[in-house]
Protein backbone atom coordinates (compact mmCIF):
# COMPACT_ATOMS: atom_id res chain seq x y z
CA UNK A 1 0.00 0.00 0.00
CA UNK A 2 1.47 3.50 -1.03
CA UNK A 3 0.95 5.46 1.39
CA UNK A 4 1.60 9.43 1.24
CA UNK A 5 2.28 12.37 3.11
CA UNK A 6 -0.74 14.55 2.54
CA UNK A 7 0.14 17.63 4.69
CA UNK A 8 2.66 18.67 6.82
CA UNK A 9 3.37 21.87 9.28
CA UNK A 10 6.53 23.10 11.09
CA UNK A 11 6.79 25.76 13.76
CA UNK A 12 9.80 27.28 14.67
CA UNK A 13 9.70 29.85 17.69
CA UNK A 14 11.03 33.06 16.10
CA UNK A 15 11.90 35.22 19.63
CA UNK A 16 8.93 35.32 22.00
CA UNK A 17 6.40 34.59 18.88
CA UNK A 18 5.70 31.55 16.49
CA UNK A 19 6.32 31.75 12.79
CA UNK A 20 3.87 30.94 10.18
CA UNK A 21 4.47 27.00 9.41
CA UNK A 22 5.82 27.79 5.78
CA UNK A 23 8.09 30.56 6.42
CA UNK A 24 11.31 27.75 7.52
CA UNK A 25 11.52 26.55 3.66
CA UNK A 26 12.59 29.64 1.81
CA UNK A 27 14.92 30.33 4.65
CA UNK A 28 16.48 27.01 4.54
CA UNK A 29 16.87 27.42 0.67
CA UNK A 30 18.70 30.82 1.35
CA UNK A 31 20.98 28.83 3.68
CA UNK A 32 19.58 31.42 6.58
CA UNK A 33 19.94 30.46 9.87
CA UNK A 34 16.40 29.89 11.92
CA UNK A 35 18.29 29.77 15.64
CA UNK A 36 16.16 31.92 17.65
CA UNK A 37 18.32 30.64 20.57
CA UNK A 38 21.56 31.02 20.39
CA UNK A 39 24.37 28.83 21.01
CA UNK A 40 25.63 29.21 24.92
CA UNK A 41 28.32 28.42 27.25
CA UNK A 42 28.29 27.61 30.79
CA UNK A 43 26.49 26.33 33.57
CA UNK A 44 24.04 29.05 34.38
CA UNK A 45 23.57 30.41 30.35
CA UNK A 46 20.42 28.55 28.78
CA UNK A 47 18.41 30.25 31.49
CA UNK A 48 19.09 33.50 30.95
CA UNK A 49 19.30 32.64 26.97
CA UNK A 50 15.54 31.12 26.43
CA UNK A 51 12.66 33.75 25.79
CA UNK A 52 9.26 33.52 27.88
CA UNK A 53 7.53 30.39 27.79
CA UNK A 54 4.45 30.23 26.12
CA UNK A 55 1.99 29.83 29.32
CA UNK A 56 4.06 27.91 30.71
CA UNK A 57 3.50 25.29 28.49
CA UNK A 58 6.32 25.88 25.73
CA UNK A 59 6.04 22.01 24.59
CA UNK A 60 2.84 21.83 24.46
CA UNK A 61 2.13 25.45 22.64
CA UNK A 62 4.26 24.93 20.19
CA UNK A 63 2.68 21.46 19.25
CA UNK A 64 -0.97 23.04 18.95
CA UNK A 65 0.26 25.23 16.76
CA UNK A 66 1.46 22.51 14.39
CA UNK A 67 -1.61 20.58 14.81
CA UNK A 68 -4.24 23.35 14.18
CA UNK A 69 -2.73 23.32 11.36
CA UNK A 70 -3.43 20.07 9.78
CA UNK A 71 -5.79 18.85 12.29
CA UNK A 72 -9.26 19.51 10.43
CA UNK A 73 -7.43 17.52 7.34
CA UNK A 74 -8.26 14.18 9.58
CA UNK A 75 -10.42 11.54 8.73
CA UNK A 76 -12.80 9.74 11.19
CA UNK A 77 -10.58 6.29 11.80
CA UNK A 78 -6.92 8.24 12.71
CA UNK A 79 -4.30 7.76 14.85
CA UNK A 80 -2.07 10.27 16.41
CA UNK A 81 1.58 9.25 17.10
CA UNK A 82 3.59 11.86 19.12
CA UNK A 83 7.12 11.99 19.01
CA UNK A 84 8.61 13.31 21.95
CA UNK A 85 11.87 13.46 24.26
CA UNK A 86 11.03 14.77 26.88
CA UNK A 87 7.30 15.61 26.62
CA UNK A 88 6.12 18.88 29.08
CA UNK A 89 8.78 19.19 30.92
CA UNK A 90 7.83 22.53 32.94
CA UNK A 91 5.38 21.28 35.42
CA UNK A 92 8.19 19.01 36.74
CA UNK A 93 10.50 21.05 36.73
CA UNK A 94 8.25 23.60 38.87
CA UNK A 95 7.46 20.63 41.85
CA UNK A 96 4.56 20.32 40.42
CA UNK A 97 5.24 16.22 39.66
CA UNK A 98 3.40 14.26 36.16
CA UNK A 99 4.87 12.31 33.58
CA UNK A 100 6.03 14.71 31.13
CA UNK A 101 5.62 12.46 27.89
CA UNK A 102 1.30 11.65 28.85
CA UNK A 103 1.13 15.14 30.01
CA UNK A 104 2.04 16.97 26.17
CA UNK A 105 -0.85 14.65 25.07
CA UNK A 106 -3.27 15.36 27.89
CA UNK A 107 -2.57 19.22 27.83
CA UNK A 108 -3.25 19.24 24.14
CA UNK A 109 -6.91 18.08 25.12
CA UNK A 110 -7.25 20.94 27.53
CA UNK A 111 -5.94 22.95 24.45
CA UNK A 112 -9.42 22.16 22.55
CA UNK A 113 -8.01 19.24 20.41
CA UNK A 114 -9.96 16.05 20.36
CA UNK A 115 -7.26 13.25 20.39
CA UNK A 116 -8.31 9.92 18.40
CA UNK A 117 -9.11 7.21 20.33
CA UNK A 118 -5.83 5.18 18.82
CA UNK A 119 -3.02 7.93 20.80
CA UNK A 120 0.52 6.56 20.76
CA UNK A 121 4.23 8.30 22.55
CA UNK A 122 7.19 7.35 20.97
CA UNK A 123 10.31 8.14 23.40
CA UNK A 124 13.59 7.22 21.64
CA UNK A 125 16.38 9.96 22.19
CA UNK A 126 17.02 11.52 18.80
CA UNK A 127 15.58 8.95 16.63
CA UNK A 128 11.95 9.93 18.05
CA UNK A 129 10.26 11.71 14.93
CA UNK A 130 11.67 9.23 12.49
CA UNK A 131 10.35 6.42 14.83
CA UNK A 132 7.16 7.87 15.10
CA UNK A 133 6.77 8.30 11.26
CA UNK A 134 7.54 4.74 10.79
CA UNK A 135 4.99 3.96 13.54
CA UNK A 136 2.39 5.99 11.83
CA UNK A 137 3.24 4.30 8.50
CA UNK A 138 3.06 0.68 10.26
CA UNK A 139 -0.44 1.78 11.43
CA UNK A 140 -2.15 2.87 8.28
CA UNK A 141 -0.96 -0.15 6.11
CA UNK A 142 -1.89 -2.86 8.66
CA UNK A 143 -5.33 -0.77 9.08
CA UNK A 144 -5.58 -0.06 12.17
CA UNK A 145 -6.38 3.39 11.10
CA UNK A 146 -7.39 4.98 7.86
CA UNK A 147 -4.48 7.69 8.57
CA UNK A 148 -1.44 8.60 11.11
CA UNK A 149 -1.23 12.14 12.05
CA UNK A 150 2.23 12.44 13.68
CA UNK A 151 3.50 15.08 15.62
CA UNK A 152 6.78 15.73 17.12
CA UNK A 153 7.64 18.38 19.70
CA UNK A 154 9.76 19.38 22.65
CA UNK A 155 11.07 22.64 24.09
CA UNK A 156 14.65 23.53 24.91
CA UNK A 157 14.77 24.30 28.82
CA UNK A 158 17.27 24.67 31.01
CA UNK A 159 17.57 20.91 32.08
CA UNK A 160 17.91 19.81 28.27
CA UNK A 161 20.37 22.68 27.75
CA UNK A 162 22.30 21.88 30.63
CA UNK A 163 22.29 17.81 29.80
CA UNK A 164 23.88 18.84 26.78
CA UNK A 165 26.43 21.16 27.94
CA UNK A 166 27.36 18.56 30.69
CA UNK A 167 28.04 16.31 28.14
CA UNK A 168 30.39 18.92 26.48
CA UNK A 169 28.00 18.11 23.33
CA UNK A 170 27.13 21.42 22.59
CA UNK A 171 28.78 23.84 20.34
CA UNK A 172 30.20 27.88 21.77
CA UNK A 173 30.21 29.23 18.18
CA UNK A 174 27.46 27.38 16.58
CA UNK A 175 26.69 23.70 14.87
CA UNK A 176 28.99 23.33 11.62
CA UNK A 177 27.30 19.84 10.18
CA UNK A 178 30.26 17.60 8.51
CA UNK A 179 32.59 20.30 8.51
CA UNK A 180 36.23 19.15 9.52
CA UNK A 181 36.38 22.18 12.32
CA UNK A 182 32.90 21.27 13.93
CA UNK A 183 33.24 20.80 17.93
CA UNK A 184 29.38 20.26 18.71
CA UNK A 185 25.57 20.75 17.98
CA UNK A 186 23.17 23.96 18.47
CA UNK A 187 19.98 22.66 20.53
CA UNK A 188 16.99 24.25 18.85
CA UNK A 189 12.88 23.95 19.40
CA UNK A 190 10.07 22.97 17.26
CA UNK A 191 7.19 21.24 16.53
CA UNK A 192 6.00 19.54 13.11
CA UNK A 193 3.68 17.71 11.85
CA UNK A 194 2.34 15.65 9.12
CA UNK A 195 -0.34 13.25 7.91
CA UNK A 196 0.18 9.81 6.19
CA UNK A 197 -3.07 8.33 4.21
CA UNK A 198 -3.24 6.61 1.11
CA UNK A 199 -3.31 8.35 -1.65
CA UNK A 200 -1.63 10.37 -4.36
CA UNK A 201 1.50 12.73 -3.66
CA UNK A 202 5.07 12.09 -1.89
CA UNK A 203 5.42 8.80 0.02
CA UNK A 204 7.60 6.69 1.86
CA UNK A 205 9.14 4.08 -0.41
CA UNK A 206 11.30 2.30 2.25
CA UNK A 207 12.77 2.40 5.70
CA UNK A 208 14.64 0.09 7.94
CA UNK A 209 15.93 0.59 12.05
CA UNK A 210 18.77 -0.78 14.10
CA UNK A 211 19.97 -0.47 16.95
CA UNK A 212 23.76 -1.42 17.70
CA UNK A 213 23.69 -0.75 21.24
CA UNK A 214 27.18 0.50 21.06
CA UNK A 215 27.21 3.53 23.92
CA UNK A 216 24.42 5.25 26.38
CA UNK A 217 25.51 8.51 24.16
CA UNK A 218 28.24 7.49 22.01
CA UNK A 219 27.60 5.99 18.07
CA UNK A 220 29.33 3.34 16.58
CA UNK A 221 31.92 4.49 15.50
CA UNK A 222 32.57 2.40 12.06
CA UNK A 223 28.53 3.45 11.22
CA UNK A 224 27.33 -0.62 10.74
CA UNK A 225 24.50 0.40 12.69
CA UNK A 226 23.19 2.88 10.40
CA UNK A 227 24.43 1.34 7.56
CA UNK A 228 22.05 -1.68 8.27
CA UNK A 229 19.34 0.54 9.11
CA UNK A 230 19.85 1.56 5.22
CA UNK A 231 20.39 -1.04 3.36
CA UNK A 232 16.85 -2.28 4.94
CA UNK A 233 15.29 1.42 4.20
CA UNK A 234 16.88 0.86 0.66
CA UNK A 235 16.34 -3.03 -0.18
CA UNK A 236 14.00 -3.18 -3.70
CA UNK A 237 14.91 0.51 -4.66
CA UNK A 238 17.29 1.83 -7.57
CA UNK A 239 19.91 3.57 -5.02
CA UNK A 240 21.06 5.38 -8.50
CA UNK A 241 17.78 7.07 -8.16
CA UNK A 242 18.44 8.86 -4.50
CA UNK A 243 19.26 12.12 -5.67
CA UNK A 244 20.48 13.26 -2.17
CA UNK A 245 20.98 12.65 1.46
CA UNK A 246 19.26 14.32 4.59
CA UNK A 247 21.81 13.38 7.29
CA UNK A 248 21.13 13.22 10.89
CA UNK A 249 24.04 16.01 10.52
CA UNK A 250 24.19 16.90 14.19
CA UNK A 251 27.58 19.25 13.56
CA UNK A 252 29.57 16.40 16.80
CA UNK A 253 32.44 14.85 15.60
CA UNK A 254 31.43 11.80 16.08
CA UNK A 255 28.23 11.59 14.57
CA UNK A 256 29.21 12.63 11.49
CA UNK A 257 32.12 11.06 10.79
CA UNK A 258 30.25 7.98 11.71
CA UNK A 259 27.69 8.97 9.33
CA UNK A 260 30.56 9.43 6.60
CA UNK A 261 31.68 6.17 7.27
CA UNK A 262 27.70 4.77 6.86
CA UNK A 263 26.63 6.83 3.93
CA UNK A 264 30.17 5.14 2.10
CA UNK A 265 29.45 2.01 2.77
CA UNK A 266 25.52 1.82 1.46
CA UNK A 267 26.32 3.49 -1.36
CA UNK A 268 29.52 1.54 -2.46
CA UNK A 269 32.05 4.77 -2.12
CA UNK A 270 29.96 6.99 -4.02
CA UNK A 271 27.23 8.57 -1.83
CA UNK A 272 24.80 11.16 -3.56
CA UNK A 273 24.98 14.75 -2.00
CA UNK A 274 24.39 14.85 1.52
CA UNK A 275 23.00 18.13 3.27
CA UNK A 276 21.70 18.78 7.04
CA UNK A 277 19.47 21.26 8.77
CA UNK A 278 20.39 21.67 12.22
CA UNK A 279 23.15 24.03 11.26
CA UNK A 280 20.11 26.00 10.15
CA UNK A 281 17.12 25.44 12.87
CA UNK A 282 19.42 23.37 15.72
CA UNK A 283 18.95 19.54 16.69
CA UNK A 284 15.06 19.83 17.94
CA UNK A 285 15.36 16.57 19.46
CA UNK A 286 12.23 15.01 19.17
CA UNK A 287 10.35 17.19 16.07
CA UNK A 288 14.23 16.76 14.51
CA UNK A 289 13.48 13.73 12.06
CA UNK A 290 10.34 14.68 11.94
CA UNK A 291 10.92 17.97 9.87
CA UNK A 292 13.86 16.08 8.18
CA UNK A 293 11.25 13.93 6.73
CA UNK A 294 8.91 17.00 5.66
CA UNK A 295 12.32 18.42 4.24
CA UNK A 296 13.37 15.29 1.86
CA UNK A 297 9.79 15.47 0.57
CA UNK A 298 10.56 18.95 -0.55
CA UNK A 299 13.54 18.16 -1.98
CA UNK A 300 12.34 15.06 -3.50
CA UNK A 301 9.82 16.66 -5.32
CA UNK A 302 11.58 20.05 -6.11
CA UNK A 303 14.91 18.74 -6.51
CA UNK A 304 16.01 21.92 -4.86
CA UNK A 305 18.85 20.85 -2.35
CA UNK A 306 19.29 23.38 0.52
CA UNK A 307 22.35 24.38 1.91
CA UNK A 308 24.32 22.94 4.69
CA UNK A 309 24.35 26.07 7.30
CA UNK A 310 27.59 26.21 8.95
CA UNK A 311 29.67 23.78 6.59
CA UNK A 312 32.72 25.42 5.14
CA UNK A 313 35.43 22.16 4.69
CA UNK A 314 35.31 19.07 4.64
CA UNK A 315 36.98 16.00 5.92
CA UNK A 316 39.27 13.97 3.19
CA UNK A 317 38.64 10.89 4.73
CA UNK A 318 35.26 9.54 3.67
CA UNK A 319 35.06 12.52 2.13
CA UNK A 320 31.24 13.86 1.27
CA UNK A 321 29.78 16.30 -1.32
CA UNK A 322 28.27 18.50 0.99
CA UNK A 323 25.77 20.70 -0.19
CA UNK A 324 26.90 24.05 0.81
CA UNK A 325 26.69 28.26 0.00
CA UNK A 326 23.95 27.77 -1.98
CA UNK A 327 21.23 25.83 -2.91
CA UNK A 328 21.81 22.87 -5.90
CA UNK A 329 19.10 21.78 -8.06
CA UNK A 330 18.92 18.32 -8.70
CA UNK A 331 16.07 15.97 -10.79
CA UNK A 332 13.41 15.41 -8.54
CA UNK A 333 13.99 11.56 -7.05
CA UNK A 334 14.21 9.54 -3.90
CA UNK A 335 15.66 10.89 -0.66
CA UNK A 336 17.12 8.91 1.77
CA UNK A 337 17.38 10.63 5.48
CA UNK A 338 18.41 9.40 8.85
CA UNK A 339 18.81 9.69 12.20
CA UNK A 340 20.73 8.04 14.95
CA UNK A 341 20.32 8.65 18.71
CA UNK A 342 21.56 7.85 22.41
CA UNK A 343 21.58 4.62 22.88
CA UNK A 344 22.61 3.40 19.58
CA UNK A 345 19.07 3.53 17.85
CA UNK A 346 19.31 4.39 13.76
CA UNK A 347 16.72 4.79 11.70
CA UNK A 348 16.46 5.80 7.93
CA UNK A 349 13.78 6.60 5.53
CA UNK A 350 13.30 7.01 1.69
CA UNK A 351 10.68 9.52 0.27
CA UNK A 352 9.46 9.33 -2.93
CA UNK A 353 8.20 12.13 -5.09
Amino acid sequence: MRVAITATSVALPDGEALSPTDEYWPLLVQGRSLLAVRPHTGADAPAATLPPAFAGRRATSLAHFALRQVWRMLPARAALVIATTKGELEPWLEGAGGDGLNALAAQLADMGLKLPALTRVVSNACVSGAQAVIEGLELVQDGDADAALVLGADALTPFVAQGFHSLQGDSASGARPFDAARDGLSLGEAAAALLLQPGPGPHIAGYGASNDANHISGPSRDGSGLALAMERALHGLDRSSVVAICAHGTGTLYNDAMEARAFHAAFDGSPPPVFGIKGAIGHTLGAAGLIEVIVAARVACTGVIPPTAGYTRGETEYALDVVHGAAREVAPGLVLTTNSGFGGMNTAIVVSP
